[in-house]
């Protein structure tokens, strides 16, 4: 696991956004939400929707994400879809 969680970061690190999500996901099976939400929440602005639908969760939830941060990251994503489509 530590391997693996070194090479996701080398990869996130490169602008993956799977690699981030994944490292979110590891964060929260070590109890480290703090440190995956940021990493969700990255991968939320670069267009992973799995990861804007977790920030969404959380904020419904009512713990770490506050309504300002969900609305920033909701911006962040749809300007990120935009551009996908512009390039295609």
């Amino acid at each position: 696991m530590k391997k693996a969680t070194h090479f996701f970061e080398l990869a996130a690190m490169s602008g993956d956004v799977k690699a981030r999500h994944s490292l979110g996901c590891i964060e929260v099976q070590a109890g480290n939400n703090q440190r995956a939400l940021k990493h969700i929440i990255v991968a939320a602005r670069a267009g992973d929707s799995k990861c804007l639908e977790m920030v969404k969760k959380s904020l419904m939830a009512g713990d770490l994400v506050t309504k300002n941060k969900y609305e920033s990251t909701l911006r962040a994503f749809h300007e990120s879809q935009m551009e996908m489509k512009s390039e295609a």
